[in-house]
């Protein structure tokens, strides 16, 4: 199999259309088909800009695996999994519970002497592999479509107790924050601002982005760091690693896998966020604090009761045991004194480590503390609790403006919305207008029967003006399209 480009076309008159703007036969290579060709390495640089120029927009977007083939992959994986034997079945499970963004150091996931057997099954049946070097406690990427780690059943009903007038006010919430961050990451698709050499948004890119996101203030002033909400979302956006600064011309790009931090249901959203947000050495820990909100529900928990059962339940949760002249210690390097792994290792370690996570998911509006207890707040409860709410409906008009009442839509529903369309006004209800340029731009990533199923689950009845109306700008939208990443034999 290799990967190509393809250059297709909606009929036979639109290579016509091409070869009349630019010498299109030079850059395409074999013929896929009546409508379809190879595009040679350059068509987009080079003929791309002579084509818009003349007045046909190529559409550039990039392959996507079926749903089909998705499935049948992680039904592969699950046999692969289910005939491990179950030392290398506990291998895999640590890894994924340490890894992030499918990479793990082996170093915090398994005893290099011990485990070893277990990693080169892991390997030899294409679970894992070498993130360069071959070192057992170096970088492993895990498969990308494995299944979910298997959860560990917590039992803190010991550690709940009632809530003391001392607990912390709660911060600003995770799911407003996640709402924002669809917002401006929409906006910033279609604006793609510019940074001064300051750092900061630019003036006219900052009024821009103020009339893509229907922010009177912010259109008139241009000064995106003015605005604490605005602000605390572009940093959100930076932490989560989903935007980038061109280093010569300092435009400001989205990376659509933005999508993937924010899919699902708002409370999958805030398990996405928090887990990148935290510390890597403390994401392991998020499980089990989840646990124990879940189970006190509007109650409290006593931190060190807490701390003692995670660690009678769940002794490994963040370093491997690694046995060593028949001794179980820590992790280590060459040249390190050992550390038993005993409680009062856990004591010294773990202990003080699990708090700090419990003070960062404090700082990110899930829970309240006070000395010795910490309590869910409501959007640390939605989260802990993964139950999806009752949601009321959003509407649609036949003159393409969408109204979408608070807790309508998820996070990554509202991205979709604000890609489609321009928001009219942000208030308590939010009001959007479909654009014809907006559904290019979503095109790019996904098909408009997508963008329809959205709207159809959400509203009560989509009017057929507006299906046909997005048809039409699909039509013309897909006269030509690019597709990079295309498999063949």
């Amino acid at each position: 199999m290799r990967a190509i480009s393809v250059l297709s076309v909606a009929s036979p008159v639109v290579w016509d259309e091409l070869e009349a703007l630019a010498t299109v036969a030079e850059h395409l290579g074999d013929r896929l088909g009546p409508l379809e060709r190879e595009a040679l390495p350059g068509f987009e640089r080079e003929l791309l800009p002579v084509l818009r120029k003349g007045g046909l927009d190529v559409l550039v977007r990039f392959a996507r695996r079926d749903d089909a083939t998705v499935q049948a992959a992680r039904a592969d994986l699950a046999q692969r999994i289910a005939e491990l034997p179950d030392a290398a079945r506990g291998v895999l499970l640590a890894a994924q519970r340490h890894a992030l963004d499918h990479e793990v150091l082996g170093l915090q996931a398994w005893d290099p002497e011990h485990d070893a057997d277990s990693v080169r099954e892991l390997y030899t049946v294409g679970l894992l592999e070498p993130a360069g070097g071959e070192e057992i406690i170096g970088r492993y990427r895990l498969h990308p479509d494995l299944p979910l780690p298997v959860t560990v059943p917590y039992d803190f009903a010991e550690a709940v107790m009632p809530p003391t007038d001392d607990l912390s006010p709660a911060g600003p919430g995770a799911v407003a924050l996640l709402h924002d961050v669809a917002a401006l990451a929409a906006a910033v698709v279609h604006v793609i601002p510019q940074r001064t050499l300051a750092g900061s948004i630019s003036r006219a890119d900052g009024r821009k982005l103020g009339r893509r996101l229907g922010v009177p203030a912010l259109a008139k002033d241009g000064k995106l760091e003015a605005h604490e909400r605005w602000q605390r979302a572009l940093r959100a956006l930076e932490a989560l690693g989903v935007i980038s600064t061109d280093p010569l011309s300092r435009h400001i790009s989205l990376d659509l896998g933005l999508e993937g931090a924010i899919a699902g249901s708002a409370q999958d959203a805030v398990d996405r966020l928090v887990d990148r947000l935290v510390d890597r050495d403390l994401r392991v820990g998020l499980p089990a604090v989840r646990a124990a909100l879940r189970q006190a529900g509007e109650q409290a928990i006593d931190e060190v009761v807490f701390l003692d059962l995670l660690r009678e339940q769940h002794r490994e949760l963040v370093f491997p045991r690694w046995v060593r002249q028949g001794v179980a210690v820590y992790p280590l390097l060459l040249g390190e004194r050992a550390v038993a792994f005993d409680q009062d290792g856990w004591e010294a370690i773990e202990a003080r480590m699990i708090p700090r996570l419990i003070r960062r998911m404090e700082h990110l509006g899930l829970v309240r503390t006070a000395t010795g207890i910490f309590a869910a707040t409501d959007d640390g409860q939605r989260w802990a609790m993964g139950d999806e709410q009752i949601t009321p409906a959003l509407w649609v008009s036949s003159d393409l403006e969408i109204v979408v009442p608070p807790d309508a839509v998820t996070p990554w529903e509202r991205f979709q919305i604000e890609r489609l369309g321009r928001c009219l006004s942000r208030d308590v209800v939010d009001r959007y207008r479909l654009e014809r340029d907006g559904l290019a731009q979503w095109l790019s990533s996904h098909e408009l029967d997508e963008a329809l199923a959205l709207l159809s689950r959400r509203c009560p009845a989509v009017p057929d003006t507006v299906e046909n109306t997005l048809r039409a700008w699909e039509a013309a939208a897909t006269r030509a399209v690019l597709t990079h990443g295309v498999l063949i034999p």
